[in-house]
């Protein structure tokens, strides 16, 4: 799918804007990522992809690819850690419930 994606775009020249949570799928099909803060949701870094078009699956495996998708998953983390612990969700009664 991601495959036809960058085919049509390429084919039509049309800009679109995706918003996903996998980071490889970001840096596969994207020439710019922006990411944001949790909530309120506010732009933290915008990361321009390095990769010239057309792509193939074989970029995932270049170590550039590998480095960028690390910083953006620290990015990502550095959020997540920030958060206070959720009142609205408590693991120890969620591994009571289905033990």
């Amino acid at each position: 799918m991601q495959n036809l994606l960058l085919k049509v775009l390429a084919t039509e020249g049309k800009t679109v804007m995706l918003i996903t949570h996998s980071v490889e799928e970001a840096i596969y099909l994207a020439s710019r990522i922006v990411v944001v803060t949790a909530r309120p949701a506010r732009i933290k870094e915008f990361i321009d992809v390095p990769f010239g078009y057309p792509r193939d699956e074989a970029l995932q495996e270049r170590a550039e690819f590998v480095a960028l998708r690390s910083h953006i998953r620290e990015l990502v983390m550095s959020e997540y850690r920030a958060q206070p612990a959720s009142k609205y969700f408590d693991p120890s009664l969620y591994l009571k419930t289905i033990a």
